[in-house]
């Protein structure tokens, strides 16, 4: 069984804070595409569970403080230049992420597409998963990747088959992507 440190707590707070800031774009976007018409039902219910992850996260403090100092933090510290180039990585991974999130945007623009934006978007934030996963060495990023890649792509199919209307289809992948 592994010990508990503080660097480990620290790590999935810092995952929790991360999932929070990636789920509320999501469901903005979804409260947008569905006009409001649940009366913001859905972002009420994702309020109450950042409000309560927020919360949870507390006791994560509560618990790192409660940890003795880690004794091995020296032997597992990256040297400078590997550190420095992860943030390099780290900071490309969305520079390109942004680029091609513009580009997209013009090409569906141009091609009278608008109705694919969601889609493409939720593609291109499942792909910017998996170099992030082996950049920062989160495994768990790899399964987010897929999971979205999967949205994304059911959303393609929901679309070009008609299968459901526009509103309903982009409502679906942006939860989808902030579950």
């Amino acid at each position: 069984m592994n010990r508990l440190t503080q660097k480990s707590v620290e790590g999935q707070r810092s995952e929790l804070f991360h999932m929070i800031l990636f789920a509320m774009p999501w469901v903005m976007i979804g409260e947008y595409s569905w006009d409001f018409s649940d009366y913001a039902l859905g972002a009420i219910i994702v309020l109450i569970l950042v409000v309560w992850l927020g919360l949870y996260s507390i006791k994560l403090y509560e618990l790192e403080d409660s940890l003795p100092q880690d004794e091995l933090t020296d032997l597992y510290a990256m040297d400078p230049a590997q550190e420095k180039k992860r943030q390099w990585l780290f900071a490309l991974i969305f520079i390109f992420e942004g680029i091609a999130i513009l580009i997209t945007w013009m090409i569906l623009l141009r091609w009278q597409r608008e109705h694919w934006l969601i889609p493409c978007f939720a593609f291109i934030a499942c792909l910017h998963f998996f170099p992030l996963a082996r950049v920062i060495k989160h495994n768990s990023y790899y399964i987010l990747g897929i999971w979205i890649c999967m949205v994304a792509v059911g959303g393609f199919l929901l679309l070009y088959h008609h299968i459901i209307s526009l509103q309903i289809a982009n409502t679906l992948m942006t939860y989808g992507c902030a579950a």
